[in-house]
């Protein structure tokens, strides 16, 4: 008999409970220690040579350093550059502008020299769908573009508050994931697999549109404005 959504979330709920209860706890006990700071950016750029809509507002630039492996990782423009390790730039703009004209000025966007558009989402299959099915339905869409000598490109636009509609609870249990034992890790992932159709380890892969879109969710919380994310990496090993 297959278990109903409702029966899965409630599931899911009680594994994010435990985790809140156990982050509180940690968290108690960590309040008497020194604050550790963050890096911050000195200048807020877009260098990934990708183009953002008007009136976009870049809220975050930075480096990244990834390692890809084709056959863990599926679904992203730098896994369809070939496996190794890539440094590139990642982008957070927001826009006011809606859906509707933002999937349109996405469909516009042209692929960067040297690079080809993949629609390697479009081959690869989350129960009866395809993964390009799947995102949208979460209030994302994408493109991307490879080329031959180790380099992807990836452009992502979000309506944030379509994705937290569809995935609040997995949202909230993800912020927890890392904190929580191993075995209760192992529990969550598998609730997680049940809901949504991916693990965790793909939900987090911020080299994928999904992990890239989901990752910057914390940048909208408080904000009625639309996502893009900018992704470019060039294979170095």
């Amino acid at each position: 008999m297959t278990e109903s959504r409702a029966a899965k979330d409630g599931k899911l709920i009680a594994v994010t409970w435990l985790a809140l209860l156990l982050a509180a706890c940690a968290g108690n006990q960590r309040q008497n220690a020194a604050p550790v700071s963050t890096p911050t950016n000195a200048a807020i750029t877009n260098d990934t040579g990708l183009p953002l809509p008007e009136n976009a507002t870049i809220i975050d630039s930075r480096k990244f350093v990834q390692t890809i492996d084709p056959a863990e990782q599926s679904g992203s423009a730098l896994a369809a550059a070939g496996k190794g390790t890539y440094n590139g730039h990642k982008v957070i703009a927001a826009s006011s502008a809606t859906d509707q004209d933002l999937v349109k000025w996405l469909a516009s966007v042209p692929a960067p020299a040297g690079m080809k558009k993949t629609d390697a989402g479009a081959k690869i299959k989350v129960d009866s769908r395809t993964l390009d099915e799947v995102v949208h339905t979460y209030g994302i869409d994408y493109v991307a573009f490879v080329s031959q000598s180790g380099k992807g490109a990836t452009v992502v636009v979000m309506d944030p508050k379509i994705a937290t509609n569809k995935l609040g609870v997995v949202l909230t249990a993800l912020e927890r994931y890392n904190s929580l034992p191993a075995a209760m890790r192992q529990a969550m992932d598998e609730q997680i697999k049940q809901r949504t159709g991916f693990s965790v380890a793909e939900l987090t892969d911020t080299s994928a549109p999904l992990g890239a879109a989901l990752a910057a969710m914390s940048e909208f919380r408080n904000s009625d404005a639309r996502a893009i994310i900018l992704l470019r990496g060039e294979r170095t090993q």
